[in-house]
């Protein structure tokens, strides 16, 4: 079936024709309930799927308003829709939604905190004053014995003194002995020279210590007195070995500075300077 389309121009044309001829304006078609051209029952106009608008009257081949649709409503029903299967599928997921604010620094430290101490049932850590007035511990609760000897010369004296050059043998020292011979030395060796000082904690009774450079050379000569924790720290930066001796040993022998110590005639740190663990 084909359609014809006239313009408005022509039916307007027709309609002053048919007024001329004494014809009346022909009456809009009514369709009824059954019409066999729709191919089924025409709506109801109380049926949900179909509301009467406003008039829109035709103006010269246009409707003067176009009709108003439901798309709007239709919009909004799938956003609501789409909400709601988002909220299902999140709380099926066991998800939970995000904090507003992050953590404040002092609950992410308190986290971290018990992260690193992990599943252990270690005591909490102590509080900043007392881990200030807390010292690493390097020294031996007893007296050393058997430490290694050395043979030195001091000038043109041959003598057979003790060694020390680990931590803990350096950090211990003379420490919880009761005395020392007066002929008793104790060497201490280090790595590199640089300002040493030297304390007598846990040492009853008095000492002379002489500094000694690189070259093996006597720089200073100090008395150390009984139990005193104040170190005595030497002038020069130049110092890598220490020798402890009894009280007046170095004025009896007559070492004084400038006095020349080494062993079997080579200088102190081609032979013992590698052995030193501590710099």
């Amino acid at each position: 079936m084909s359609l014809l389309f006239r313009s408005a121009s022509e039916v307007g044309t027709d309609l002053r024709a048919v007024r001329r001829c004494g014809g009346s304006s022909p009456r809009p078609l009514v369709l009824s309930e059954k019409s066999p051209h729709l191919g089924g029952a025409r709506p109801s106009l109380s049926s949900p799927l179909h509301r009467p608008g406003p008039s829109r009257p035709w103006r010269g081949g246009q409707f003067s308003r176009l009709p108003s649709g439901r798309g709007e409503v239709n919009v909004n029903t799938v956003k609501r829709l789409c909400a709601l299967l988002l909220c299902v599928w999140w709380v099926g997921c066991g998800a939970q939604p995000p904090s507003s604010a992050p953590a404040s620094p002092r609950a992410q430290t308190s986290s971290n905190a018990a992260t690193a101490a992990g599943r252990s049932s270690a005591p909490a850590p102590v509080a900043a004053s007392e881990s200030a007035e807390s010292e690493p511990v390097f020294h031996l609760a007893t007296a050393q014995v058997q430490l290694p000897r050395v043979k030195l010369w001091i000038g043109s004296r041959e003598i057979v003194s003790e060694v020390c050059h680990t931590v803990p043998q350096i950090a211990t020292g003379l420490m919880h002995r009761t005395g020392i011979g007066p002929e008793e030395t104790m060497l201490f060796i280090f790595a590199g020279p640089r300002e040493r000082s030297f304390y007598m904690k846990n040492v009853p009774f008095d000492i002379d210590v002489a500094y000694i450079d690189r070259e093996g050379v006597i720089q200073e000569i100090v008395r150390l007195k009984a139990n005193d924790a104040q170190g005595v720290p030497s002038k020069s930066s130049r110092i890598q070995f220490v020798l402890e001796a009894a009280p007046e040993y170095f004025a009896r022998h007559a070492f004084g500075l400038g006095t020349l110590i080494s062993t079997e005639r080579v200088a102190l740190a081609e032979v013992l300077g590698p052995i030193a663990q501590l710099n």
